[in-house]
C-alpha cells in the first residue's frame, strides 16, 4: 500500500510524536519513557500507535518477552533522532541564552544545615564565575523545600536524602556526597577521646539537643527521639552552630552531622558509624525542568556529576514494557 506524504508532512504534531517514539526507543520501554517525558503510559502509547497508523508501518515488535525496534522502526529512528535532538537542542540552548539575559537573580532552597556548613564554598566559586549574579537562599525543611520547587517558587533544593524526596516521579535526586553522624563533647568529658561509644553510653549523660522539625526530621519529631533512642535532655536550642557552642562550654553531650565539625572547634568527637546508619546529601530538581546555564553551573558546583546525560541509543533486545 502506497503512503499518503502528504498527509505525513502536513501533520501538525508530528514532532511530538517523533519525540516520543526515539525515547520508547531509546528506553525500550512505554512505562520508562512515559516516565523521562513527564506523561502517561496511555499517552505514550497512544502517540505511537497514531505514528504507526500515519506511516502505515509496525515501528515496534510487541511480544511476550518485552519491545524491540522492527526494521522499519530501525530505519525511521536513525532519520528520526538526529532531527529530534537538534530541536530539543535549540530549545534547551535558547532558554539558556534568554534566561542569562533577563534573570540576575538565582532563587534556591536548603535545609539549614547544609546552607550553613555546605554552601557557602560553593557560593564563593559561583560568585567569582558570575560577580553580577544575586544569589536568594531559601533555608527549610527538605519537604518544604521540594513543595516550594514544584510551586516553581525555588530553581533547586539541596537538602539530605529523606523519605520526601525517595520514589517520587515529578523530581531528579542528584547526589553529593554520604556523611555520618558524631557524637561531640568538650575536651574533659568522660567519653571524651574515645574510639567508640554505644548509644546507651550517650544515654547516661546530659545532652544538648535539637528542636522537633530540625534539620531534616518532621515536625512532630522531638530531639530525644531523633537517632532513636532517649536522651538525658539537659538543654534543647536550635541550629547545629548553637548546639556546638553550648557543647564546648560543657552543658552536655550532642550529636551532630560530620560535615558541621571544623578543625576551629574545641570539641572532642567520636564517630558513631557502628551505631547509626551512614546519610547523604544531594541536589533535586524539577523532572523536565530547563534551568539557564547560570543555574546549571552553581549546580555543578555543588553536584559535580549534574547532569547525568542520557546517552543510550534505541533498544536493541527485548525489554519489559
Amino acid at each position: 500500500m502506497a503512503v499518503d506524504r502528504r498527509r505525513i508532512c502536513h501533520k501538525k504534531d508530528r514532532l511530538r510524536q517523533l519525540r516520543v517514539f526515539c525515547r520508547v526507543a531509546q528506553m525500550g520501554s512505554f512505562a520508562r519513557a512515559a516516565e523521562v517525558l513527564d506523561l502517561t503510559q496511555p499517552a505514550v502509547s497512544l502517540q505511537v500507535r497514531e505514528l504507526e497508523h500515519e506511516m502505515e508501518a509496525i515501528l515496534f515488535n510487541r511480544t511476550g518477552r518485552g519491545l524491540s525496534l522492527s526494521p522499519a522502526g530501525e530505519r525511521l529512528y536513525k532519520l528520526a533522532e538526529p532531527l529530534v535532538r537538534g530541536m530539543d537542542g535549540v530549545s534547551a540552548e535558547y532558554v539558556k541564552e534568554i534566561g542569562d539575559i533577563t534573570s540576575r537573580r538565582i532563587h534556591f532552597g536548603a535545609s539549614p544545615a547544609i546552607a550553613a556548613f555546605i554552601v557557602p564554598a560553593h557560593l564563593c566559586q559561583f560568585q567569582a564565575l558570575y560577580p553580577a549574579m544575586q544569589l536568594q537562599v531559601r533555608t527549610c525543611l527538605v519537604s518544604e523545600g521540594v513543595q516550594r520547587l514544584l510551586d516553581v517558587e525555588l530553581e533547586f533544593v539541596i537538602g539530605e536524602n529523606e523519605p520526601a524526596v525517595r520514589n517520587r516521579q515529578d523530581i531528579q535526586y542528584h547526589h553529593v556526597a554520604y556523611y555520618d553522624y558524631v557524637l561531640i563533647t568538650a575536651p574533659d568529658h568522660p567519653l571524651a577521646g574515645r574510639e567508640t561509644v554505644s548509644l546507651e553510653e550517650i544515654a547516661a549523660y546530659p545532652a544538648v539537643v535539637p528542636p522537633p522539625g530540625m534539620g531534616n526530621r518532621q515536625r512532630e519529631d522531638t530531639g530525644a527521639q531523633r537517632f532513636g533512642f532517649e536522651w538525658n535532655i539537659a538543654i534543647e536550642v536550635g541550629r547545629w552552630g548553637v548546639i556546638k557552642r553550648y557543647v564546648e562550654q560543657g552543658l552536655g553531650a550532642s550529636i551532630v552531622p560530620s560535615f558541621c565539625i571544623s578543625e576551629n572547634d574545641e570539641l572532642s568527637t567520636v564517630p558513631l558509624e557502628d551505631s547509626l546508619p551512614v546519610h547523604s546529601y544531594g541536589v533535586i530538581t524539577r523532572r523536565g525542568q530547563l534551568l539557564t546555564s547560570a543555574t546549571s553551573r552553581l549546580i555543578q558546583l555543588m553536584a559535580p556529576d549534574y547532569p547525568a546525560q542520557d546517552r543510550d541509543g534505541p533498544c536493541r533486545r527485548s525489554a519489559g514494557t
